[in-house]
């Protein structure tokens, strides 16, 4: 959790916010992700985002979906025949 906050410090950053983010903004704003706050990752934080989905940051795709989905889908086809 503490890389992707750092992620999502850097990337605001990059985008203007060289100071720093501030502590807090508009709610209006924070909702639809367009200014960083340190509020907004309390909150991440809180309602234990771990992928802090919140935050506007894509959850990372779990290795072993793709195979579990392949072996569900050959038990249907079998089942079937």
């Amino acid at each position: 959790m503490r890389n992707k906050l750092r992620k999502y410090m850097t990337s605001w950053k990059r985008r203007g916010y060289k100071n720093g983010i501030p502590d807090i903004v508009p709610d209006v704003l924070m909702d639809l992700k367009l200014a960083p706050s340190y509020k907004a990752m309390c909150i991440a934080i809180l309602k234990n985002d771990h992928s802090m989905k919140s935050l506007g940051l894509t959850p990372r795709k779990s290795e072993y979906y793709n195979a579990l989905k392949k072996i569900e889908i050959d038990n249907r086809i079998k089942e079937k025949v």
